[in-house]
């Protein structure tokens, strides 16, 4: 039988996150199993046993974004490297209270009716338009808005989320450094 190791998402944020970002949890509470089986039955999906262990810790879904201090947001029309606008990452949240962009059961109704019904979208990079999903097993695609196909990622939600963690890291040094 397999065992997963629940990540200790303290430790995490302290090897990949400085002074340079905020974090936020984005629910008081977390969702319930009820919640979570409800969400799996209204969109034929089994979520990772490594994602619902997010949901049951006290974050509850998390927003990671770097200073506006650091990293000025940009403005509209401005040109740069597609980098250089990917500033913060988020795990959608099951709370009622956070707003539509933020929410995974607003955002999975408008991709399962929009783009593909096979596919719930659980984690955005900020400025790329392409997402994380799960298909209906719980394995991680992403959806490429371009071409409008979904690629099979071979990463457990827990690697996936710190390597874009430390993507986002990445990203932030050079923008630090001033590279384009």
């Amino acid at each position: 039988m397999f065992f997963r190791k629940k990540l200790d998402y303290d430790q995490l944020f302290a090897k990949y996150l400085d002074s340079d970002f905020v974090l936020f949890p984005v629910a008081e509470n977390p969702p319930s199993k009820s919640d979570l089986t409800n969400f799996e039955k209204q969109f034929s999906i089994s979520l990772p046993g490594e994602f619902r262990d997010l949901y049951n810790s006290r974050l509850g879904g998390v927003y990671i974004e770097v200073k506006e201090t650091i990293w000025p947001r940009p403005k509209a029309y401005e040109a740069g490297p597609f980098w250089s606008f990917l500033y913060a990452l988020h795990v959608y949240s099951f709370s009622a209270d956070s707003p539509e962009w933020l929410n995974i059961h607003r955002q999975a109704e408008a991709f399962t009716k929009n783009v593909n019904p096979n596919y719930v979208p659980f984690l955005k990079i900020v400025g790329d338009a392409d997402v994380y999903c799960f298909d209906k097993s719980g394995s991680i695609f992403q959806w490429d808005h371009e071409l409008d196909q979904f690629n099979k990622i071979e990463k457990s939600f827990n690697q996936l989320l710190e390597y874009e963690i430390a993507e986002l890291k990445r990203r932030k040094g050079q923008k630090k450094a001033g590279k384009p």
